[in-house]
């Protein structure tokens, strides 16, 4: 049962994001990509944990909910709640506008212009007991997201008890983030129902006996971390046992099993014994292009940023044996006429873990339950590409769990925080059976490939793998070249709490030439060796004839251009944020305009003082134009006149004005307080002159 959370901010506050900005910020927040700020899931089920052990010291009938909800520390529990980053109100409206904003509004709303409309910078320091003064090198800069915005987050829950029981924890919650107890970070929770969205569910409508496959794309909501041989280093990709799991988790929710006592051969054929193959997702676009892990005879040229060699055939060397080739590294490609080449776009995280002594508020040392770590994820916004086959009887009795607009959960913490994938389009045809003639080819693993030897011990001799081709593809084959790295697979299975088998294989990329002299005829894909309803084992024959006399490959660098909108098309959120931006880009503007035409006039220090005090006293530009007429000294009058002569065209010939107008026609009020800002700044100018 999913919930809105709401954050109402009463002060200013700090979300840290645990790092700095050089010199300039020394706890900055966190911020997406965008520069908008958001609140991490995992500091707010912390504070609502902690809030909900208070409840419980004095309402002892509720410590039933906080195991249940929050789970328990050091064992296979997670609890019930699931909940989500919470970002600013209208985050999801104003995120897709940023990515097709129209080319002459790009620059209002950089980066560093967008954090600047939500936070602002606070200082601080430490004063002397003895002195009463500021100690040396105390002060501190906080950048604190301004009062007054709203969070919005999402949280699951299993049931309305839990829901009733969170309603009054999060009451209790009060202050959030850095120097809470300073006056920083005074907030409202409110949880309340959340519409629920409208799902279509898949359809497949093919034969019992006819070879199907599903595809799916999916789009991260969140940073994932799908933990590989480095626990706090995520992998670039969605391993088929994590969509496996998140629909073996929804069968059994809905069958209402338990896989010990009743193991089906309904449950074997659709999760174990290799009938239905849920296959890795990679890299994608929001069209579903697909991606393969780059292929390891892929090189670059070294200190190139074009110059692509495939050693995949015996051809002559480079000519220049000065040349130094390098991997590609964990990159992916397109295997077609583009030959795209991208990378998937990672991110640091810092956590950190209070110490059992809560009146620490801080992290510690590790004896006393406190740590500081970080992960290195998959960025979120990312689109991923997957595929399940099988024969089209099991996958209809799938279908019905899977529905475009369902949250799948994978990776670490995926309760808060990271691991949030939404099903974004699911589609199901017929697998291409198509075969095609080759006499040179070669065999990518689309996947890492767990092949086992004659003893059946698994194996990662190139010997055992080409035995292993000729009994899939066919004897009339011949090994040439091998491009080849190695993995070691590990695994766990959350529903039986069982670490799986650490194997050797094959690493995805892998690549392995074949010579067949009176040819062969093979399909596109072939899925073989062990452990292949997880996603391993996937491969595909390429065609290299083309590289016969060459090795030079053509890479292009991948990039989702992304039309620019119509002004019109923006939502109305993003307008008045636009809006907002402009505003404080025209006072930027203004004062760049001023120092680079630099108005000659020379005026005294008593002369400036007396037009800013006839400034703050005026109301529009034509009340101070009257008031400056009065000044006695005709040819101090004259000079004075002379320098704002040309006040409305200057300030209409700005740039941010001429947009602010097409955008929204400016008042005439408004207009009057850019003239009298283009005039304060000119006196401010005019005395900093006077000083030097």
């Amino acid at each position: 049962m999913k919930y809105r959370l709401t954050i109402d901010l009463k002060s200013d506050l700090c979300a840290s994001s645990g790092t700095g900005l050089g010199s300039l910020i020394d706890a900055d927040v966190c911020y997406d990509e965008y520069g908008i700020p958001y609140v991490p899931a995992k500091r707010i089920k912390g504070l609502l944990k902690e809030a909900a052990m208070e409840y419980c010291d004095w309402d002892e009938s509720a410590t039933a909910y906080l195991d249940k909800i929050f789970g328990v520390e050091g064992n296979n529990n997670p609890g019930s709640i699931k909940i989500s980053n919470a970002y600013i109100d209208s985050h999801e409206e104003i995120e897709e506008s940023l990515k097709c904003v129209p080319k002459e509004f790009k620059r209002y709303v950089d980066k560093q212009k967008m954090i600047n409309l939500f936070t602002n910078v606070r200082y601080q320091t430490a004063i002397d007991d003895e002195t009463g003064t500021s100690k040396d090198n105390s002060l501190r800069s906080i950048r604190v997201v301004n009062k007054g915005n709203r969070f919005l987050g999402d949280i699951e829950l299993d049931s309305t008890e839990e829901k009733e029981f969170l309603e009054k924890v999060s009451k209790l919650v009060t202050h959030m983030g850095l120097t809470r107890t300073r006056g920083f970070g005074e907030v409202v929770l409110k949880l309340e129902e959340r519409e629920e969205e409208m799902k279509q569910s898949l359809v497949i409508n093919f034969n019992d006996e006819d070879d199907v496959e599903i595809k799916l794309l999916f789009k991260a909501e969140s940073d994932l971390m799908i933990a590989g041989q480095e626990a706090e280093i995520s992998k670039k990709y969605i391993p088929g046992s994590n969509i496996l799991g998140n629909i073996a988790r929804r069968y059994i929710d809905d069958k209402k099993i338990d896989v010990f006592k009743a193991m089906s051969k309904e449950y074997i054929d659709l999760f174990l014994n290799g009938n239905v193959k849920y296959h890795n997702c990679y890299i994608s676009n929001h069209d579903a292009l697909e991606f393969l892990p780059v292929p390891l005879s892929y090189t670059k040229v070294k200190n190139t940023k074009d110059q692509f060699y495939n050693k995949i055939k015996r051809v002559e060397e480079l000519k220049d044996k000065n040349v130094q080739l390098s991997s590609l590294g964990d990159k992916y490609v397109t295997i077609d006429d583009n030959n795209y080449l991208t990378d998937v776009k990672m991110s640091f995280n810092y956590h950190h873990q209070r110490s059992k002594n809560k009146r620490l508020g801080r992290a510690s040392s590790k004896e006393d339950g406190g740590s500081l770590y970080q992960y290195l994820g998959i960025e979120r916004g990312q689109y991923f590409l997957g595929k399940i086959t099988g024969k089209a009887k099991y996958l209809k009795m799938i279908q019905k769990y899977i529905t475009v607009g369902d949250t799948y959960r994978v990776g670490k913490s995926k309760t808060a925080e990271y691991g949030f994938l939404k099903l974004m389009e699911a589609s199901a045809d017929l697998c291409s059976n198509q075969e095609k003639t080759y006499h040179d080819f070669a065999v990518l693993l689309m996947s890492d490939t767990i092949i086992l030897d004659e003893k059946g011990n698994p194996s990662i001799d190139k010997k055992d793998f080409a035995s292993k081709m000729k009994e899939v593809l066919g004897e009339n084959i011949n090994l040439d070249l091998s491009f080849i790295n190695y993995e070691r697979i590990s695994g766990y299975n959350i529903i039986w709490n069982l670490p799986k088998e650490q194997v050797d294989s094959f690493k995805a990329g892998s690549i392995f030439s074949f010579k067949s002299e009176d040819g062969i005829s093979l399909r596109d894909e072939y899925i073989i060796g062990q452990r292949t309803n997880e996603g391993y084992g996937k491969i595909r024959i390429v065609d290299i004839s083309k590289y016969e006399n060459n090795r030079k490959l053509d890479l292009n660098k991948y990039t989702e251009d992304k039309p620019d909108a119509n002004i019109d098309q923006m939502g109305k959120k993003f307008k008045s944020i636009l809006v907002k931006a402009i505003r404080a880009t025209i006072s930027d503007d203004i004062l760049y305009d001023i120092v680079r035409k630099r108005p000659e006039a020379t005026l005294n220090n008593s002369t400036i003082g007396r037009l800013l005090l006839m400034l703050k006293q005026s109301n529009n530009l034509d009340e101070f134009l009257n008031n400056i007429s009065e000044i006695k000294d005709l040819k101090k009058n004259k000079v004075v006149k002379e320098l704002f002569r040309d006040v409305v065209n200057r300030v209409n010939d700005l740039e941010s004005i001429k947009d602010m107008n097409e955008l929204s026609n400016i008042s005439e009020e408004d207009m009057n307080k850019y003239y009298l800002e283009y005039i304060k700044q000119i006196l401010i100018q005019k005395k900093i002159e006077g000083a030097r």
